[in-house]
């Protein structure tokens, strides 16, 4: 009885539903870990430890960009909706044009380290992680195009979540093991073992494809046209790097912890909007714009607004109220004092989360030039900012926030405006992809 009433009761919630669920309380364990690694490193490194981690995690995240050319939305678009027999074919494509540069940005990682902004001593870390960061995470985009989305999110669980709760028991049972060595080694291994799983995971597909020739021409038509995502995105994470250099150079590296510890917090939200809402709706997006479906496209839109809407004033509200709550429990004062970083930081993510609604439409669209413009003022704007009130005395902390803002409530206007005057709601059948 008990059997058959849990039967209909999954009927009913419907199995599509389900499986969001499902995948929602995976991603939410990825960000609960990652919090939970911030506040215990923060816990139980000096505040100037939990700068430098800052600055190394913001620099691995920036290099992936130069190593991964943005070409993932160029595969993903070609992946989605194309012959299964061939995936193995696109990913082979894809990992050599990554090797090719990996070596072209090694001799840039040496020369940076040798300037002493990072001590050198965390360079074989910095390159081990990076490619094993950067392949995890495409694979991850991988599984997402061909509609596994509940096993990326396992493999992300892996790659972002597991380890995190690893360093942090064995830092609570063991005070000698509290250094950064331990994050950087963890960190690696579940990076690793992700790639394993994910991999594994797409042992039913032919390898067939893997084998052919390297698709030269697939390759050079994917950088010509992504080209424009890679400055844009090069724009966006100059600004999540750069303002831990600036906060690093104004107020030292204490103070760096802190903001580490805060953007860790605010940047969250995108995280889990990124997980509960965009990750479902952008591939209903680009099949909509494929088929020309406009009343699918607009309404696919529709729903997508009012969850980016909804879902960032949740998080938001959460992020400012636990996030007080956590700095009493870290009972350390530099924490305590710039605590008003914080909630800087969460407007200028929400402005930022709001700016995805547009972006994704304009994406699926193909209208990456809008994207890129927008982000490259989003850049301009940002350092100029920060400069003028450099020059006008006002405080280099608040001088950074206010950048930040700034910068991401230009690339709000700028996308909203590219997208609703520049195309209306239904303008599907101006999608490049049916050229």
């Amino acid at each position: 009885m008990l059997i058959r009433l849990l039967y209909e009761m999954l009927t009913l919630i419907g199995r599509e539903n389900l499986k969001r669920l499902i995948n929602l309380n995976i991603r939410a364990a990825t960000l609960v870990s990652k919090f939970a690694l911030i506040f215990f490193i923060a816990k139980y490194l000096d505040a100037k430890d939990v700068g430098l981690y800052g600055l190394i995690s913001a620099t691995i995240g920036y290099a992936i960009y130069l190593v991964g050319f943005e070409f993932y939305n160029y595969s993903t678009r070609e992946i989605i909706g194309s012959d299964p027999g061939l995936l193995f074919g696109y990913i082979k494509d894809q990992l050599v044009l990554y090797v090719i540069a990996y070596v072209l940005v090694a001799p840039l990682t040496v020369v940076f380290f040798s300037t002493g902004v990072i001590p050198i001593e965390y360079i074989y870390w910095f390159g081990c992680l990076l490619v094993v960061e950067h392949l995890a995470q495409e694979l991850n985009r991988v599984l997402v195009a061909i509609s596994k989305q509940m096993l990326a999110s396992v493999v992300l669980f892996v790659r972002s979540g597991v380890w995190c709760l690893l360093v942090i028991v064995i830092m609570y049972l063991s005070p000698g093991s509290r250094n950064l060595n331990l994050v950087m080694v963890l960190w690696f291994l579940g990076c690793l073992f992700a790639l394993i799983i994910g991999l594994w995971s797409l042992r039913s597909y032919s390898f067939l494809s893997f084998f052919r020739p390297v698709n030269w021409s697939w390759i050079k038509k994917g950088l010509r046209l992504m080209w424009p995502l890679l400055i844009a995105s090069l724009c966006i994470r100059g600004i999540f790097t750069i303002d831990r250099y600036w906060i690093e150079s104004v107020a030292g590296l204490d103070v760096l912890g802190a903001y580490v510890l805060y953007i860790g917090m605010a940047t969250a939200v995108l995280s889990f909007l990124d997980a509960a809402v965009i990750v479902f709706y952008y591939p209903k997006l680009i099949l909509s714009a494929k088929d020309g479906d406009a009343h699918l496209f607009s309404s696919t839109m529709r729903g997508l607004t009012l969850n980016v809407v909804g879902f960032t004033s949740f998080l938001s509200l959460a992020c400012y109220f636990f996030g007080w709550g956590m700095v009493l429990w870290l009972d350390n004062s530099i924490y305590v004092d710039y605590f008003y970083i914080l909630k800087w930081l969460i407007l200028s993510i929400a402005l930022y989360s709001l700016s995805m609604i547009p972006h994704v439409g304009l994406y699926a669209l193909h209208k990456d030039k809008h994207i890129f413009f927008s982000q490259i003022g989003g850049l301009g704007i940002f350092v100029m900012s920060y400069l003028v009130m450099r020059i006008a005395k006002v405080d280099g902390v608040l001088s950074v926030l206010w950048g930040m803002c700034n910068a991401f409530a230009i690339i709000f206007v700028w996308k909203t405006l590219a997208y609703v005057l520049g195309f209306g709601l239904i303008k599907v059948d101006d999608c490049d992809a049916k050229a």
